[in-house]
């Protein structure tokens, strides 16, 4: 994602300096000289001109930016700026605000104010009154003290703090549910905790990686092993791509479901020909009877199944995809609509408040971060989306979307439509190698229907999560 920061000052090269390797950095500024001696310690796009022309910013990337930063000394010229960001439905826009009367206009623009003499206040306040003041620097700046929230795929979930005990920081306390816990070295951290932690001040980009980074999950949540069902010749392409997923994400092994001979007229032996398919990729044979799911269920707690694999073609009837959501809700079964678009590179999923710990949102990063793949998240106002969300919660979802590509550094690319959401989404699909979908038993007949829409008709493969 790209953030634009207008102004080549000394808090723009340490916001640079301290932000996730996820953003994509261009700075604007007037003086040449000034520019030229801006060099913080990553690599970044620099524009030398007036950051209130549309041809500027254009060249710094306004067209695809996700955030904007004004940081001149002037409120007339960053207010300029920042409509033209507004008119680029930029949701993320921040600034200085130089002189107080001009704090409204800010405002009435959404804009997210720091107020550099508050903050120089408070750590002046600090110095004369350190008993007194509560601040994020402390120690003769030597150290900070902050607050982080427990994703669900952060790297801490489920540990205790004695597994992750250094040197360079301690947790000092916790807010789970409402309540302060004080923790001690048995306390085990969930989804949702925030967490303050008192580190020295060199150590902050490894801490904010250890308990805001990502670590990959999935399939191991739903099972260990990927599962195909191979039922003929033609779902080669399929296996494939069954064999790229599971070589690429968490499972540990391919089960290859079919029936005694695939290959009748073959002179060798069906495993010498998933031998030579599959290469090095573990795998193991079990017979069925054709697509049987009766069957299949039979021998779930052998088969540790964290993602089944079902090769689809064109003529796929809606009954049969039902009957496959149905299985999947009721044994918790990741399933995977395969069309044998691999290698995964692109993965799309639509835009949901779900952030809980195996919904769509979190599995679709969760595969872009290990398959290296870029994430689409796509947005359609219509039927369900905006009806029954304000723009202040939709801009509010894009930002923890966002947040999310951040944490799991992936690159991220935010599709927004309108109109009907099935035929929208399915439509982009062919802009995709994978989808993720998913819904929950709550939900109406109508997303239910979306759903089954999208499995059936889809260009790219599709992952349906169950609820």
């Amino acid at each position: 994602m790209k953030v634009i920061i207008v102004g080549a000052h000394g808090e723009a090269k340490e916001l640079i300096n301290r932000i996730s390797t996820g953003w994509s950095v261009s700075v604007i500024d007037m003086d040449q000289e000034k520019l030229r001696n801006f060099h913080p310690n990553r690599q970044i796009e620099k524009y030398q001109g007036d950051g209130t022309s549309t041809l500027v910013l254009k060249k710094a990337g306004i067209e695809t930016a996700s955030a904007l930063i004004t940081l001149t000394l002037d409120d007339e010229v960053n207010l300029e700026i920042l409509k033209l960001a507004k008119g680029h439905k930029i949701t993320r826009l921040s600034s200085v605000v130089n002189n107080e009367v001009n704090k409204k206009a800010y405002q009435d623009l959404e804009v997210e104010l720091v107020h550099p003499d508050i903050l120089l206040a408070r750590r002046f306040e600090h110095i004369l009154e350190p008993r007194r003041v509560v601040s994020q620097a402390f120690a003769g700046g030597r150290a900070e003290a902050i607050e982080l929230e427990v994703n669900a795929d952060s790297p801490v979930r489920g540990k205790k703090l004695k597994e992750i005990g250094s040197d360079y920081f301690i947790v000092g306390a916790l807010f789970r549910k409402g309540n302060v816990v004080i923790p001690h070295g048995d306390t085990e951290l969930q989804t949702g905790d925030l967490v303050t932690v008192v580190l020295q001040s060199g150590a902050f980009g490894n801490v904010i990686k250890l308990f805001s980074g990502s670590e990959s999950r999935f399939p191991l949540e739903f099972g260990k092993n990927t599962a195909i069902i191979i039922s003929s010749e033609e779902e080669l392409s399929n296996l494939t791509e069954a064999e790229f997923y599971t070589r690429n994400t968490k499972a540990e092994e391919l089960v290859i479901l079919s029936q005694e001979t695939i290959f009748a007229d073959s002179k060798e032996t069906d495993e010498i020909t998933f031998e030579a398919i599959l290469k090095d990729q573990k795998f193991r044979t079990v017979n069925i009877q054709k697509n049987s799911l009766k069957e299949i269920e039979s021998k779930l707690a052998e088969l540790s199944i964290g993602t089944l694999i079902i090769p689809i073609d064109s003529e796929v009837k809606i009954s049969n995809i039902r009957s496959y959501i149905n299985f999947s809700n009721k044994n918790n079964i990741p399933i995977m609509f395969s069309r044998g678009t691999s290698p995964i590179g692109k993965i799309g999923f639509l835009a949901s408040s779900d952030f809980s710990e195996n919904s769509p949102t979190t599995i679709s990063f969760d595969l872009a971060s290990t398959l290296n793949a870029k994430a689409y998240s796509v947005i359609i106002d219509q039927p369900k989306f905006i009806s029954h969300e304000s723009t202040e919660s939709k801009n509010s979802i894009i930002q923890k979307i966002q947040d999310a590509a951040l944490s799991n550094e992936v690159q991220l690319e935010i599709l927004s439509e309108e109109g009907n959401e099935a035929k929208i989404f399915t439509a982009l699909t062919d802009k995709f190698d994978l989808s993720v979908i998913g819904h929950h038993q709550a939900n109406g007949w109508q997303i239910k229907k979306t759903t089954e829409f999208i499995s059936q008709n889809s260009s790219s493969s599709v992952l349906y999560i169950p609820n």
